[in-house]
C-alpha cells in the first residue's frame, strides 16, 4: 500500500453524510423549538456550519455546527447570551459542556456545538463571538470561512491534519488549521483527491 492508498482508505472511513436527508441534519429540528424560545425575536436564524458545511467534517470529529444568529439590537454581552444559552440546554435537560465559542451538546446520539453570534449590523455577515477562554470576543463571519475552504479544494488534506491534530491532542483552531493548509498549499498542484460523500 502506497502512502497516498493509505491515507485514501483514512478518507473514506472518516468520511460524513453531509446530504440534505443526513440524519445528523435531524438534530436542527430536535434543537430549534428549545432555541427559538431562548432568542425570541432577537433570533435571526439557526443553520449548519462549521465542517459540516465546509466538507472537511470526521466521523471522529463533532458531528454538526449550528450557528445561531441574534439580531444587532439584542441588549446583552455576549459573555451572558453565551451564559445564558448554556443554562437554557441544561434546564431543557441536555447536559452542555462549554467549548472556546461554542456550547457542545449531545441530541440523539450525535455531537452539536452550538456556536451563538451577535451580528454587528443591519447588513452583511460579520458577527461577534464570545471566548469563554479568554473571556473576550472576536469576529467571524462563517459564510466567506464556508467560501473560503469549499473554494481552496483542499479539504480532504484539512481532514488529514485535523486527524492528524486530534490524534496528538493538540489545542489548535480549525479556522487556523484550516488556513495554515490553505496556504502552504497555494502553489502546490494537484491532492490527494476527492472523498465523495454519502448523500441520502
Amino acid at each position: 500500500m502506497t502512502a497516498d492508498q493509505y491515507l485514501w482508505s483514512i478518507l473514506l472511513r472518516e468520511c460524513v453524510d453531509t446530504g440534505p436527508f443526513s440524519p445528523v441534519r435531524g438534530v436542527q429540528t430536535v434543537l430549534s423549538p428549545i432555541i427559538q424560545r431562548w432568542g425570541g425575536n432577537r433570533l435571526l436564524n439557526i443553520h449548519p456550519s462549521g465542517s459540516f458545511m465546509k466538507g472537511t467534517a470526521n466521523k471522529s470529529g463533532t458531528d454538526i455546527d449550528l450557528f445561531i444568529s441574534l439580531s444587532e439590537q439584542t441588549t446583552e454581552t455576549l459573555k451572558e447570551i453565551y451564559e445564558k444559552l448554556f443554562e437554557t440546554m441544561k434546564s431543557n435537560g441536555y447536559t452542555p459542556n462549554r467549548q472556546n465559542v461554542s456550547i457542545n451538546v449531545r441530541v440523539n446520539g450525535h455531537s452539536v456545538d452550538l456556536v451563538p453570534a451577535k451580528r454587528q449590523g443591519m447588513f452583511g455577515n460579520d458577527h461577534s463571538l464570545y471566548r469563554w477562554r479568554a473571556d473576550t470576543w472576536t469576529k467571524t463571519n462563517v459564510v466567506t470561512h464556508i467560501g473560503h475552504v469549499t473554494n481552496s479544494g483542499r479539504q480532504n488534506e484539512i481532514r488529514i491534519i485535523k486527524l492528524w491534530r486530534d490524534q496528538k491532542r493538540l489545542d489548535f483552531p480549525s479556522f487556523f488549521l484550516e488556513m495554515t493548509v490553505i496556504n502552504a498549499l497555494s502553489q502546490q498542484y494537484g491532492g490527494i483527491g476527492h472523498c465523495n460523500r454519502v448523500q441520502s
